[in-house]
């Protein structure tokens, strides 16, 4: 009902500011219709105590009005102290003769408000002993503006606000205190009315119902209870209900000691279960840890395998390498053969420098000489190599060195000559050597070949004294061709030794 009281005091506040100040109207809280409470004792004679409940049209212009119905309004009567007549001078409502305002409305809890701004004058004033009185209020404590005041018409319209105000708190609180929103007009009153009671001969025909059925309990109860008296039924009662309260004590002190050993139990179960799961704690840190460490391990473990890979790749490959014929490389550049791009020999159109010429048999000396180390040859020929780079000599039976170098004249030539002879009869030498290795290889893989030299090692061109392939090898002064022919074909058997060490390694 909250929502209803600005609407009230909405319509109250403008009906104040009409044509009719003195109008009071209200929206009936059921139906919406207009309701005009005017008329109030202040406002009319002692005769027409009663006001008049009009309901207006709430959609007509003008501010028509008809008449509905007529109502009397209430007054707050306290029951007097003595069975006497009225007071001399109240033979009709005795506070309007002595201008006093009297509290009305709809209801008889708004006239609180009243009583409570009028107990101290009430308190002063005599008692009468009359059967019934009025609640009075005086002109000095009353909210509402008499009519024809030196206030004039704005104190006229100060009071009814006033009186708006006070019957909105007084609908409010029977809005409050009943089911239905307050006011409304006779017709939603009647209704609500009729409603009310038909609620009530319903409960009430209710309630029969269940007296009814209340007595014929009673009355079953009192036949089956006329064989036995009820002191006895009730001692045995008793005695039952105590047999029973001991039995459930038993039972609560069996149950009560089942409690205390299933509490023992799971406490000692509880704290088999901490250990547990320290153990378990324990147990699952050990395995991290091991699992930590086993990872390590494997990493290490194929760092490991992957390092042996590579260098047992890097071995392989460097077994395949053959270091001598890196160091020393021997090819030919046309005519010529070459040991590491130096010439060895010389032509009539292509005058090769000696210390070129020097350099490839330093060279040559030298890859001769490695590779008879290498394989654990020992020169017994009587000529041993001297490898001393571009001056490397040859050392006969007797001791007698021989330059393996040039210039070369007339008078040193035979010198000369017999260096190349014995650098050739070194070679010669490490053929035989070559062969009876691969003899002995045979032997010990029995492959039943002996007395066989076709599977042995052999220089493509064979030496015999100071020729190869039947070429003199001495140093001429005019024909440097042949000279130059044999050197080459000496560096490719010279090759070809060093093939046969490579594959023995």
């Amino acid at each position: 009902p909250r929502h209803a009281v600005g609407g009230r005091r909405e319509l109250a506040m403008a009906s104040t500011t009409t044509a009719e100040p003195r109008s009071l109207l209200f929206r009936c809280q059921a139906c919406a219709a207009v309701l005009d409470l005017s008329g109030a004792p202040e406002d009319a004679a002692p005769s027409s105590s009663f006001s008049t409940a009009t309901k207006l049209d709430p959609t007509g212009g003008g501010g028509s009005q008809t008449p509905v119905d007529t109502m009397d309004e209430s007054f707050m009567v306290l029951p007097g102290s003595s069975s006497g007549g009225h007071s001399g001078g109240s033979a009709g409502l005795p506070a309007w003769a002595k201008g006093g305002t009297v509290m009305t409305g709809g209801t008889g809890r708004g006239a609180g408000d009243g009583l409570a701004a009028t107990n101290q004058k009430q308190a002063s004033r005599p008692k009468k002993n009359t059967p019934e009185s009025f609640v009075v209020l005086s002109n000095s404590v009353s909210r509402v503006a008499r009519h024809g005041t030196d206030g004039g018409t704005e104190d006229t319209v100060a009071g009814l606000n006033a009186r708006v105000a006070a019957l909105a708190r007084i609908f409010d609180l029977a809005s409050d205190e009943t089911s239905a929103d307050h006011p409304m007009c006779l017709e939603c009153a009647k209704n609500l009315s009729d409603e009310i009671n038909a609620r009530a001969v319903e409960t009430e025909r209710e309630c029969e119902i269940h007296r009814r059925c209340l007595e014929d309990l009673v009355g079953e109860r009192g036949d089956s209870m006329d064989d036995t008296p009820y002191a006895s039924n009730l001692q045995r009662l008793e005695t039952e209900l105590q047999e029973e309260e001991r039995a459930v004590a038993l039972e609560t002190e069996a149950l009560q000691l089942r409690l205390d050993t299933l509490t023992q139990k799971s406490f000692h179960l509880e704290l088999e279960s901490k250990s547990l799961d320290l153990d378990e704690q324990n147990y699952f840190h050990s395995f991290n840890d091991f699992k930590k460490d086993l990872k390590c391990h494997v990493d290490q473990r194929d760092a490991v395998v992957t390092q042996v890979e590579q260098v047992g790749r890097q071995l392989e490959r460097l077994n395949r390498v053959n270091v001598a014929n890196d160091a020393f490389h021997v090819w030919f550049d046309g005519p010529f053969g070459t040991v590491n791009g130096f010439r060895l020999g010389r032509l009539p159109n292509v005058n090769v420098e000696w210390d070129e010429i020097n350099a490839a048999w330093g060279m040559a000396c030298l890859l001769l000489s490695t590779m008879a180390g290498s394989v654990g040859l020992r020169f017994k020929n009587g000529y041993t190599l001297k490898p001393m780079g571009s001056f490397s000599k040859v050392k006969d039976s007797k001791g007698v060195l021989y330059e393996l170098y040039g210039p070369v004249n007339i008078l040193s030539s035979h010198r000369y000559d017999k260096a190349m002879t014995g650098f050739l009869q070194c070679l010669k030498e490490f053929e035989t050597f070559a062969q009876g290795v691969d003899r002995q290889n045979d032997d010990r893989g029995g492959t039943g070949q002996h007395g066989s030299s076709s599977n042995y090692f052999k220089l493509p061109y064979q030496i015999d004294g100071d020729k190869i392939d039947g070429r003199k090898i001495g140093f001429p002064f005019s024909r440097y061709e042949r000279w130059t022919a044999a050197l080459k074909i000496m560096l490719v058997d010279l090759k070809s030794c060093l093939a046969w060490v490579a594959n023995q390694s």
